[in-house]
This record gives structure tokens, C-alpha cells and sequence, in this order.
């Protein structure tokens, strides 16, 4: 999937809600930044694949760099439907299944990690941005408590 398509994407969700309350959360910043980062270090480690090549690629790194992304797009969508829910009980539970996209996220870095691919410190790095990401998700769920 082509990013500026994706940045696309994204402002049509975010026209139904204020766009400016939404880029001020430190948790939609730091999606973000974790879904740049999965991209080029799958664009990185799968030299320059478009994500339906990795999709149909029989190579482990390929497929583990395709759910990395995809996973890591999943992310603003999200943050963007919790904020814009009005309901309080229904907004905290999206707001915890936030924690399913990061674990997938941690697991798909775990598994690329363990897959024989160049640039294991970027895919480092990301976990590191991943674990950061966790501890923003925490203070955000009890915000909304």
C-alpha cells in the first residue's frame, strides 16, 4: 500500500473529528512514528518491496516485514475511533484494545528478530519505540478511567 495513500486514509478518518485535538495526543504521535519507522524497516529489510510483493512472498522475513506493517497500520485508525466515540464505557474499551495492535507489533519484531535478515539493531530499535508506546498506552487507559 502506497504511505501517501495511507496518509490519505487517515485525514478522511480524522475529517469527522477534531484534527487538531487528535495530532495533540502523545499516543497518536507516537503511532505514528512506530508505523514510519515499521515501513522503512520492512522497505529496509525487504529491499523495497511493495507490500502486496511481501504479501505473496514465500520468504519468512518478507511475510514477518508484511504483518509488521500492516499491524503497525492498524494503530491511528484506532486511536482515531476511540477519541471519536462519545460513549465512556465503549471508548475505554477500544482504548485497551490498542494493547492487542502493540503486543502484535512486539511479537511480529520478535519474529523478524529470529529470521535470518539485515538490520536487526533498526528492528531493535523499533522495540524499543514499541515498549515507549506501552507505557503511553497505560497513562492513556487511565486517563480515560
Amino acid at each position: 500500500m502506497n504511505y501517501r495513500l495511507i496518509l490519505y486514509i487517515n485525514k478522511i478518518i480524522m475529517s469527522s473529528y477534531s484534527e487538531q485535538h487528535i495530532n495533540q495526543l502523545v499516543i497518536y504521535q507516537k503511532s505514528l512514528d512506530v508505523f514510519n519507522l515499521s515501513r522503512r524497516i520492512a522497505s529496509y529489510i525487504t529491499n523495497d518491496k511493495t507490500m502486496l510483493a511481501m504479501y505473496n512472498s514465500v520468504k519468512k522475513s518478507d511475510q514477518y516485514a508484511d504483518r509488521l506493517v500492516m499491524n503497525a497500520l492498524g494503530l491511528v485508525p484506532k486511536i482515531v475511533e476511540t477519541e471519536s466515540e462519545e460513549n465512556p464505557s465503549l471508548k475505554l474499551k477500544y482504548a485497551k484494545s490498542l494493547r492487542y495492535f502493540i503486543d502484535g507489533l512486539y511479537q511480529d519484531c520478535l519474529n523478524l528478530e529470529s529470521a535470518r535478515i539485515q538490520g536487526k539493531d533498526f528492528v531493535r530499535m523499533l522495540r524499543r519505540e514499541l515498549i515507549l508506546l506501552k507505557k503511553i498506552h497505560r497513562r492513556y487507559v487511565k486517563s480515560l478511567l
